[in-house]
């Protein structure tokens, strides 16, 4: 569906899911709640919660907002989209370069902004047990920034040691 939808459809459903999210996550924060409601019977063995809604509607509109972002169809919305992205790991964007109506920024200098901005979230997530998936998206993510920033060998080449003084 997303290639028949228009940027603004798909800004009012990211819009749409983040108020999932944020109803889910303020849900999911009130254990006075969650507790009223497991002692009064509901469903379960444990307090009710929202953990699938707050991750998955987060999730989706993270990857809406980085496919928007690759879109050359939307290069009139990449500002607006990138603010988006950023104040979702709680940064504020950098200046946007102006744009000429052929040229797309690289894929590094668009990636910069938001792996220095998710990085510290991303490293914290490291001291959980997570799911298999999740470690390879991470894993995906850290070579990803090796290589932009320059402190990595690229995937696939053996690392060299660093020249002796």
């Amino acid at each position: 569906m997303y290639k028949h939808m228009t940027s603004a459809h798909l800004f009012k459903l990211l819009d749409c899911l983040l108020e999932s999210h944020t109803f889910a996550k303020d849900f999911n924060s009130n254990n006075e709640q969650r507790t009223a409601l497991w002692r009064a019977g509901f469903k379960g063995k444990s307090k009710p919660n929202l953990l699938k809604q707050e991750t998955s509607s987060l999730a989706c509109s993270l990857r809406m907002l980085f496919r928007m972002y690759s879109d050359l169809q939307l290069q009139a919305s990449w500002p607006d989209i990138q603010t988006r992205l950023l104040l979702r790991g709680r940064c504020s964007p950098p200046p946007v370069p102006p744009l000429g109506a052929n040229s797309c920024p690289s894929l590094r200098l668009q990636f910069k902004p938001h792996a220095s901005c998710y990085y510290p979230h991303l490293c914290e997530m490291m001291q959980f047990d997570l799911i298999p998936e999740l470690r390879a998206v991470l894993r995906r993510f850290f070579l990803r920034i090796g290589s932009v920033f320059h402190i990595a060998a690229p995937e696939g080449t053996a690392a060299r040691a660093p020249p002796t003084p």
